[in-house]
């Protein structure tokens, strides 16, 4: 690998992780799409995964006390099973048409999140949420972008420290059964492993750097500031969906 391209591979993982460890999600909303300038998506999806794992154990562990298996388990399950069909469209190609799909439903997700009254009780639908969880799957394998639950958590979880955790915890287990499925699969090369291995330093770096700015910002600000990466993640997918059709 060329310096060029290590020096900005690891450039965007640590801007995406500070943005990870502020939120507890979004990395690949950033990195995807900028990686995908240089590199192939079945290079990328692996690539990342496994640098995923041990930055969503450290945030679980660090909030542990927050965790509630009762919400975040029967969410996690559905993701799983998502996350089979997913991982084989990646193998057969990622077409560009479900990935633009994906953005608009971010999209409109996001905006329903930014207008919805926060003080009225949301009712739980056990269906829309199974649908949501397995769809959210779906585009893990495919993408390696799992965030359709994320709306789902921002109404139940009782502040941000719990809704990191949470995520975090599903991010968790998607991981492990994802790494997996990518192992059966022979999807890891080594080329996934030099952009792993470069990219460690940069999202040690950027989650310290996101958990020190999280201290100094209010509940409310870092709410809204989540649902922005949220609407803004959308944005971003259904761009290079229509732009780069990969």
């Amino acid at each position: 690998m060329i310096l060029s391209l290590a020096v900005y591979l690891f450039i965007i993982q640590f801007l995406s992780y500070t943005i990870k460890g502020l939120t507890g999600f979004g990395n690949p909303l950033l990195s995807n799409p900028l990686m995908a300038m240089k590199l192939d998506n079945r290079v990328i999806t692996p690539a990342n995964l496994l640098l995923d794992l041990p930055v969503n154990i450290y945030m679980v562990w660090k909030n542990r006390e927050a965790l509630d298996l009762k919400i975040v388990l029967p969410v996690a399950m559905w993701i799983m099973a998502g996350v089979v069909p997913g991982t084989l469209f990646l193998k057969l190609g990622s077409p560009w048409v479900i990935k633009a799909l994906l953005g608009i439903v971010i999209i409109g997700l996001g905006v329903e999140m930014l207008t919805r009254d926060s003080i009225k009780k949301s009712k739980d639908y056990p269906l829309l949420r199974t649908v949501i969880s397995v769809s959210s799957g779906i585009m893990a394998g495919l993408f390696g972008i799992n965030m359709l639950f994320l709306s789902y958590f921002e109404r139940v979880s009782a502040d941000r420290q719990q809704f990191r955790s949470n995520v975090c915890f599903v991010f968790l287990l998607e991981n492990i059964f994802r790494i997996l499925l990518y192992l059966v699969n022979g999807m890891f090369t080594f080329y996934s492993l030099q952009i792993t291995l470069i990219s460690i330093p940069a999202a040690i770096l950027g989650v310290w750097c996101g958990s020190r700015i999280d201290k100094s910002m209010q509940e409310r600000t870092v709410k809204y500031f989540i649902i922005g990466i949220f609407i803004l993640g959308g944005v971003s997918i259904l761009i290079k969906a229509l732009v780069f059709r990969a």
